[in-house]
């Protein structure tokens, strides 16, 4: 007891995380998923810490760490409950972080049926946030070519600039035919930013296909951020091509 009263704040903010980490592993499924939407700080002693640094970080919320354990979802029992969840109109202010927990869900147990029903929750919205939660999870997932991506497709064609962004993260480990030409098409954009996303793409979808417009953009280019893209993605792809 005595050795607590001269642990130094630093120490007891560590120890205030620590315990919710623990608190949320143990926690029930709806306690983890109301905890993604806990913007408020962890503890007094991180506020304490707040107004001696003038700074708080992403850590210091709950938020930050139910996200983590949530992208770490992998029994397969969780399903049904979070698709009740999601019909729970007393629940619906949680959708969003119901359906990343899905979406974790389907990555982990790679489950293409829920990978269908995402994108069929997803074509009801044009709320960005929810649209983010999901995609932005779906990129680990290894999609065949026998997988239905044209929503993907579609919202990189003609969705919002975040749409776009988002889409090409998602349709990463794509083995979709028409994909490699979409990507090279939609490079002609003068945005980098978006550039540099679709090189990321192309790094686990692309094929000799790609490697010309890579070439051409990385003579062009004066941006060191996009040459590293271009010549990561180049060296991706000769590597897969040439095993």
């Amino acid at each position: 007891m005595l050795f607590g009263l001269f642990k130094s704040l630093d120490e007891k903010v560590k120890e205030d995380k620590e315990h919710l980490i623990t608190r949320l592993k143990s926690s029930e499924l709806k306690t983890l998923i109301v905890e993604m939407g806990n913007s408020k700080p962890i503890s007094n002693n991180i506020i304490k810490r707040q107004k001696r640094d003038q700074s708080l970080e992403s850590e210091d919320f709950p938020s930050w760490y139910a996200y983590r354990i949530s992208d770490e979802l992998s029994d397969v029992n969780l399903k049904s409950e979070l698709i009740e969840l999601l019909k729970d109109k007393d629940f619906f202010q949680y959708k969003k972080y119901v359906l990343r927990c899905l979406s974790s869900l389907c990555v982990n147990c790679k489950d293409y049926e829920l990978f269908d029903f995402l994108i069929s929750e997803l074509e009801k919205t044009d709320e960005e946030e929810v649209i983010t939660a999901v995609l932005s999870r779906l990129n680990e997932l290894r999609k065949p070519a026998s997988l239905n991506i044209d929503y993907l497709k579609h919202l990189l064609l003609k969705g919002t600039y975040q749409n776009r962004i988002d889409s090409l993260n998602a349709l990463k480990n794509s083995e979709d035919k028409e994909l490699e030409e979409i990507l090279i098409l939609k490079f002609k954009t003068s945005d980098q930013h978006t550039k540099c996303m679709i090189c990321a793409t192309l790094r686990s979808t692309g094929t000799i296909q790609s490697i010309e417009t890579l070439k051409a953009e990385l003579k062009r280019t004066r941006s060191n951020d996009l040459k590293y893209f271009i010549q990561s993605a180049i060296e991706e792809i000769n590597e897969r091509e040439n095993k």
